[in-house]
């Protein structure tokens, strides 16, 4: 059990700082801004079910921001399916120089995301809305990392969003119990990826006070990253 409230920026950066997380300054403060506004506007729009304040702070920031793990997050990264601002805006916020795209198809989530952005002063992030089918691309350029929390396996998700990296970028699947299954063959990994991609890291984490375990997955596209 918290004894500092997990939603104020001292409370958040204690929690980091128990799994090995540092922000820059004034970063902490934009996390607790954002997830303060995903609630308030969660009154009248789904965005999460997590309203707990311990629980926004674990499964939502803290969560996102395991992905620092792989960091430096050189050039652009696309979130995809970014719903209420996770994983890209903590990572917009904790990475200044980077450049992150939020994809959402809601319009409604999207609005949020836009306000969101301004409301932090994130020029750094950018709301796209639009849904990333094979038959139907968007229009966004290709990127040196991918990053999501959608629900699809491995493989769906790579056959819809590999298309989208750049030579030598990365895709990094965030997946919960139901997702962790077991790695393929190595015969099967090649037949079930696009052309040219293969399975990379898997970092296992377990979260703080009991809140269940996760596990990034990366797949790599061949090429040399530019």
């Amino acid at each position: 059990m918290l004894v500092t409230n997990p939603l104020t920026a001292a409370g958040l950066s204690a929690l980091l700082s128990e799994v090995g997380i540092s922000l820059p300054a004034g970063a902490a403060s934009l996390l607790v801004r954002h997830a303060g506004e995903m609630l308030r506007w969660n009154r009248s729009i789904r965005l999460t079910a997590i309203t707990a304040p311990e629980e926004v702070a674990i499964k939502h920031i803290l969560d996102s921001l395991l992905l620092l793990s792989f960091a430096p997050f050189p050039g652009r990264t696309l979130d995809f399916g970014s719903g209420a601002g996770y994983p890209g805006i903590p990572l917009a916020a904790a990475l200044p120089d980077a450049h992150v795209v939020l994809v959402e198809s809601s319009a409604k989530k999207c609005a949020f995301l836009s306000h969101t952005c301004t409301l932090l002063g994130l020029r750094n992030a950018e709301v796209v809305r639009g849904r990333l089918e094979p038959r139907r691309p968007l229009p966004l350029g290709r990127f040196e990392q991918i990053v999501t929390r959608a629900t699809r396996s491995p493989q769906e998700a790579a056959k819809v969003l590999v298309p989208y990296l750049l030579p030598g970028g990365r895709l990094l699947l965030m997946t919960g119990p139901g997702e962790m299954v077991r790695r393929p063959t190595r015969g099967r990994a090649v037949e079930e990826l696009p052309p040219g991609a293969r399975h990379g890291a898997r970092l296992p984490f377990t979260l703080p006070h009991g809140m269940g375990v996760r596990e990034i997955r990366e797949i790599r596209l061949a090429g040399d990253a530019t």
